[in-house]
């Protein structure tokens, strides 16, 4: 098949290029700033933005599937509105460019974020209803971008759309935030933990969802794509035993956490960088859902998890291999 995807530079998107480039696909891959993670890989590459339908059409043009994973990730608000105008309508754009190019599949990726978390005691799947208003300003953004698809869908649209929960893993260049807290415990730089937890999926078996999606996942459909849950403790504990160094284990209360969260933003307006802490970063921890299912996925994709301590320790392995950990 002849493949676009968007956000092919990222954690999930050079992950997923691979594993289309290892069964064989033919594929142009849409490169916003940096290329530096896909550079020495057989495909394609059209420099641009998803902001653009120009740029757009000539991705989609020609080919019998695209992959959206172009997005942007805030735990911090939308403050200069980027993050609406990149998610949502630079999801409206590609839908339209594929429809208007008659694309015989379109891949979205989604977020659990856009499902509501509570009850926190029942199990939450593609039947839960969407965030409130009161959401993120990431959540509603990926809220509208599913809008956008599922619009698309009603006027002609093949697509399908894949909800993961929180990805780490290897081939993380950047890194992400996930990645770089993975890489300060590691390094002894978080002498405490944060409370809650998450449910942390790994970018491998991500991706291979995602192509089971592309080829047999039913038009119109979404699939919850989870790993497993993981209280912040746990997760500190997985990457002490991978790493061979003490982990951190003594967690400090919300409240006191929520009372330093200005520290944590004068800290990174200091240094230029996005702050750690922030008040959405902390209710999604302590507001998680940990009854994440993957029925639906696993009945009609196949997918299926690796454990839990087999990721962490491969995503050690991958930054102490590139340096990281040095």
């Amino acid at each position: 098949m002849r493949i676009a995807v968007t956000g092919a530079n990222g954690h999930i998107g050079c992950n997923l290029v691979r594993l289309l480039l290892e069964e064989g696909h033919e594929l142009r891959l849409l490169i916003h700033q940096r290329q530096d993670a896909i550079a020495d890989l057989p495909a394609e590459q059209l420099r641009g933005d998803v902001m653009d339908p120009i740029t757009v059409t000539r991705l989609v043009r020609g080919v019998d599937a695209v992959i959206h994973a172009a997005g942007r990730i805030s735990i911090d608000g939308d403050r200069d509105g980027s993050l609406t105008r990149v998610n949502a309508l630079g999801t409206r754009i590609v839908a339209e460019a594929c429809l208007a190019e008659g694309v015989g599949r379109l891949v979205h990726f989604s977020t659990i974020h856009t499902y509501d978390p509570f009850p926190l005691d029942q199990p939450l799947d593609e039947s839960r209803p969407p965030v409130s208003r009161y959401a993120s300003a990431y959540d509603r953004s990926k809220l509208l971008a599913d809008q956008a698809v599922r619009e698309a869908i009603t006027r002609g649209l093949d697509a399908v759309i894949v909800a993961p929960t929180s990805v780490i893993g290897p081939n993380d260049h950047y890194p992400s935030l996930l990645g770089q807290a993975v890489i300060d415990i590691v390094r002894g730089r978080l002498p405490m933990l944060v409370p809650g937890g998450y449910d942390f999926v790994d970018v491998r078996d991500l991706g291979r969802g995602v192509l089971a999606a592309l080829h047999r996942g039913r038009r119109g459909e979404t699939y919850l794509l989870p790993g497993h849950y993981l209280t912040i403790r746990e997760l500190a504990g997985l990457i002490g035993r991978a790493s061979g160094r003490r982990a951190p284990q003594a967690v400090l209360p919300a409240w006191l956490l929520r009372g330093l969260v200005p520290v944590f933003r004068g800290v990174a307006w200091a240094s230029g960088t996005a702050p750690l802490l922030t008040e959405e970063s902390l209710r999604a921890l302590t507001d998680s859902n940990p009854w994440i299912s993957s029925a639906k996925a696993e009945r009609e994709l196949g997918y299926s998890k690796r454990p839990a301590a087999e990721t962490v320790a491969d995503t050690i392995a991958w930054f102490r291999q590139v340096g990281r950990l040095a």
